[in-house]
């Protein structure tokens, strides 16, 4: 059979969801074990041990519940409930009335039966918390411990009663006990599922601090050597001119020692955001270090690039910095650089740097083209 057909098929039982794949699948696993039931049953009234009526009753209600607990799931309505979108409690607590209605009709066989509870259990063990796994074993003891009471109390010959307080001893056991360790297994599983989002927050958070700078929020370093390579790769095909700018805040030292270094990142900051709001799309900042910010713009002369930085500087002259100290100026120098195309990227870098210093130099607060 073509594997395409194949597949649409599969899709049209299971859907195209991936967690409703797995909550059908569980379902129709679920409803397999119910249509062994039944047949099981079928089997003991054609043997000539179960009585017919009971039998298709029986039948009947759990084929009946495996069609409406699989359409319920697979048309997505389980998704309302979202603290058991499987129905796992549901189907358990349903698979323990089943049960007990079949030991009530299965005769002889009726103590096999009881297995199928233990199968019940475990499934919870995939999606309920431990308090209801225990909880649902629980009912089933009950449950069970009721039928087996209302049978050897109304038909005594088929159900003798010390059979029945002997078996039910066992169910009282194993039951709890089978609870108690599905939801150690699923306290495991939540445990686990926790521990893996908990590591897929720090290896983003890694993944982030290996990109970008934790005080500013910019490019760091590294990052923005890649961005350069990247903007080299472009300007060999576009053929345009990239301008470096290396940029660093006048006199950070003596701010740093007067006002202390919590001061100094706040500065740092606000340098960050006021440059940043001056970028155009394509434009890229990095904190280059300490307190060195290295400009990357695309496409861009370098009498272009000084009118950019000079309206920066004056973006940055109207931004008040006395929450940090009163009347505390915040000024930059800076470099330029342009990259032609016989140029290294890192050659521009050591340009502009040369040229910002050269800034320092002549005063201060200025811009000097290499």
């Amino acid at each position: 059979m073509n594997r395409a057909v194949v597949s649409s098929w599969v899709d049209a039982v299971l859907g195209t969801d991936r967690n409703q794949r797995v909550r059908v699948t569980q379902s129709l696993v679920a409803s397999s074990l119910y249509l062994g039931l039944s047949a099981i049953v079928w089997l003991g009234v054609w043997m000539g041990v179960i009585e017919q009526l009971p039998a298709a009753v029986l039948a009947s209600a759990v084929l009946g519940a495996s069609v409406v607990f699989y359409a319920v799931i697979r048309s997505g309505r389980n998704l309302r409930f979202t603290a058991d979108p499987a129905l796992t409690q549901v189907q358990g607590l349903y698979c323990v009335l089943a049960c007990s209605a079949a030991y009530a009709v299965a005769g002889p066989i009726r103590g096999a039966l009881l297995m199928l509870l233990l199968t019940g259990q475990f499934f919870g063990a995939f999606s309920l918390s431990p308090s209801q796994a225990r909880r649902t074993s629980l009912v089933a003891v009950v449950a069970v411990g009721l039928t087996m009471g209302w049978c050897a109390y109304t038909d005594p010959v088929r159900f003798p009663p010390q059979v029945e307080l002997l078996t039910f001893l066992l169910v009282a056991l194993v039951l709890p006990t089978i609870g108690w360790l599905a939801g150690k297994l699923s306290a495991m599983r939540n445990k686990l599922r926790l521990q893996k989002a908990q590591l897929e927050s720090a290896l983003a958070q890694n993944r982030l601090l290996a990109t970008q700078d934790e005080l500013t929020g910019l490019s760091n370093r590294r990052h923005m050597t890649a961005l350069m390579m990247a903007e080299r790769a472009r300007q060999h095909r576009s053929r345009s001119p990239i301008s470096m700018v290396l940029m660093d805040i006048d006199h950070f030292k003596r701010i740093n020692d007067g006002c202390g270094h919590q001061a100094g990142d706040q500065v740092l900051q606000i340098f960050a955001d006021v440059i940043t709001h001056g970028l155009r799309a394509g434009d890229a900042l990095a904190r280059w270090g300490g307190e060195e910010f290295l400009l990357m713009l695309p496409n861009t002369s370098a009498d272009d690039a000084l009118v950019c930085v000079e309206r920066m500087r004056g973006q940055l002259a109207g931004r008040s910095f006395d929450h940090i100290e009163p009347k505390l100026a915040v000024t930059f120098s800076a470099g330029i650089g342009v990259c032609d195309l016989e140029d290294r990227m890192d050659t521009i870098v050591e340009r502009a740097d040369r040229a910002m210093y050269r800034a320092k130099t002549a005063g201060r607060n200025r811009t000097v083209v290499a």
